[in-house]
């Protein structure tokens, strides 16, 4: 779930960047599916500042990592052993204590509740992922999806059938609202920018446990699926959806091959200046070039506890309890720097990147009108979800 990538002096010299055209797959218009009006383009309506107008969006999670088994993973208990543990029966988890409860993993939790010993939720998402998975890999879209369409939820406590009371913690269901996402999407689409399948990342923005850290070879890197999102596109989408309509979306912030989907909560930018207009510009109608620098803020993920972490300071672990409002709620940034190519009617018709980093695609599902059974069976959640109270 990130990316990189390398440009050579020449393309970050002020006087040698030469703006883009929106073209297909990159027009900012893709976004008026979600947000159910014309994408506003002209410069000067466009707010260099935006929050989501609602705190409980975009809340930190976990993105549940697939080579732990997903949301089958018992993050709360003392020894989780992915993959491994025994699913109990209805008349040993009558005997159970509330905290032993609360030890299950999300998806054993949401089965118990929905009276379902045979675990149908909880065998599905264990087959769907291996201890071999990729570190990176899990349902990031899914949690990035939820955290933009849903208010955090709180903690509940729903009674089955049986009178078994499943105590499921403000995580546990996060996750089950992450899977749906991730699943049992639905409603209308938005995107815009193009996946880039070749491997490496920004410099800087690896990690030990990648297979390849270093930049991509500049021809593999500046090819046309990994020139990434249009900077004027991405422009107009970030001032639309936060600035003018106060939504969030998901945004793919590594560059590169792996995807890191986080769900995208303010920005505030400024203008650097003006660059020199070429004969290819003025032949073309553009009448203004502009350069920015922009930071844009997102929901970060959430860690799972272990002894080792904490002893290091690390305090932002997947939690029982909501994160909104406290301490716990993390939220990072990307720095990024482009120009945005001005037409005579002062409408961003284009850009191009200066930074190395950068998004490689923006997207985001309307929120479904219900939850639902298929492909996993998470209709209940209408049972379990209730949003935090502002």
């Amino acid at each position: 779930m990130k990316k990189a990538l390398l440009l050579s002096l020449a393309l970050l010299s002020p006087f040698s960047v030469k703006a883009d055209r929106f073209e297909a797959g990159n027009s900012p218009n893709f976004f008026k599916n979600l947000s159910g009006t014309e994408m506003i383009q002209n410069f000067s309506y466009l707010p260099l500042a935006g929050n989501q107008l609602d705190d409980r969006y975009g809340w930190s999670e976990t993105y549940w990592p697939s080579n732990l088994g997903g949301i089958a993973y018992r993050w709360s208990h003392p020894n989780p052993e992915p993959f491994k543990y025994k699913l109990y029966s209805r008349e040993e988890l009558k005997k159970m204590s509330q905290q032993q409860l609360s030890q299950l993993s999300p998806a054993e939790m949401y089965d118990i509740a929905m009276d379902d010993y045979n675990y149908t939720l909880t065998k599905k998402t264990l087959g769907r992922f291996t201890r071999h998975d990729l570190w990176w890999e899990g349902i990031c879209h899914g949690w990035s999806q939820a955290a933009t369409n849903y208010p955090e939820p709180t903690s509940v406590i729903v009674i089955n059938k049986d009178g078994i009371k499943v105590p499921f913690g403000s995580s546990d269901v996060k996750g089950l609202l992450a899977m749906h996402e991730a699943y049992n999407y639905g409603g209308r689409f938005s995107f815009t920018g193009r996946r880039c399948k070749v491997p490496g990342k920004v410099p800087g923005e690896g990690d030990n446990r990648d297979r390849n850290t270093n930049p991509p070879e500049p021809e593999l890197a500046n090819s046309d699926d990994c020139r990434d999102v249009n900077a004027g596109a991405f422009h107009v989408v970030l001032t639309n959806m936060i600035g003018i309509h106060g939504r969030g979306f998901v945004a793919d912030i590594d560059r590169f091959n792996d995807v890191w989907n986080q769900p995208i909560t303010s920005y505030t930018g400024s203008i650097i200046g003006e660059e020199a207009l070429n004969e290819v510009d003025l032949s073309s109608g553009v009448s203004r070039k502009i350069r920015l620098k922009m930071k844009m803020t997102y929901g970060e993920e959430l860690k799972f506890f272990t002894p080792e972490l904490a002893a290091t300071g690390v305090q932002n672990f997947v939690s029982k309890k909501p994160v909104t409002g406290t301490p716990h709620q993390e939220f990072r940034h990307k720095d990024y720097e482009y120009i945005l190519e001005i037409d005579r009617a002062g409408k961003v018709v284009g850009g191009s990147w200066v930074s190395e980093t950068r998004p490689d695609f923006m997207w985001m599902y309307q929120r479904s009108t219900k939850f639902k059974s298929s492909p996993m069976p998470l209709a209940g959640l209408s049972k379990i979800y209730r949003p935090i109270r502002r």
